[in-house]
């Protein structure tokens, strides 16, 4: 794992500090660090598997994990905090 080209490390590393300044202003200390952690770990568990998708560079993969996760976690994170987004899909599914 730690064996990785120092060009990965710093597109990692790079991807994370701004993931934590992103909407630093918007979100909470402790709810930014928790999302730029998921993301960084799912980064380092999956770069080398999505490598041969992406030209079998794992810094290109880095970079697609986290901007995917990052767009991902910021959207189920829209999606689960409206909660009367998440009323009208229940009523939709019971039928009311």
């Amino acid at each position: 794992m730690f064996s990785k080209p120092p060009e990965y490390w710093a597109v990692l590393a790079g991807m994370v500090l701004y993931m934590a300044i992103k909407n630093a202003a918007d979100n909470p200390l402790k709810f930014r660090i928790l999302k730029t952690l998921a993301s960084a770990l799912l980064t380092l568990g999956f770069s080398e598997d999505l490598a041969p998708w992406v030209r079998d560079s794992e810094t290109l993969a880095a970079i697609a994990i986290m901007a995917g996760g990052l767009i991902l976690l910021d959207t189920l994170t829209s999606i689960m905090s409206d909660r009367d987004f998440i009323k009208d899909i229940i009523k939709s599914r019971i039928g009311r």
